[in-house]
């Protein structure tokens, strides 16, 4: 669990103690860490452009359309 989340310290100290814990310490190679950064060709192959569909306004308001002509019904209703 986080410490600052629980309310133990502040994120101020707990950045400090990081950092006072990591002076002088070497910097980890990536054959150490294990991460790397997959070459751009790698990923372009996953990226590919959403096919836009052809929208058709009479569909798009076609249930609206059934929901105004009911609420203009009511309205006349309330008025007699």
């Amino acid at each position: 669990m986080d410490p600052v989340t629980l309310g133990l310290c502040s994120q101020i100290d707990l950045d400090l103690e990081v950092e006072r814990a990591a002076k002088g310490r070497p910097f980890q190679t990536v054959e150490e860490t294990g991460a790397s950064l997959e070459p751009a060709r790698e990923t372009e192959r996953f990226q590919s452009e959403p096919e836009e569909k052809e929208i058709d306004a009479d569909a798009v308001f076609a249930k609206l359309k059934s929901l105004t002509g009911n609420r203009q019904d009511d309205e006349e209703e309330e008025r007699y």
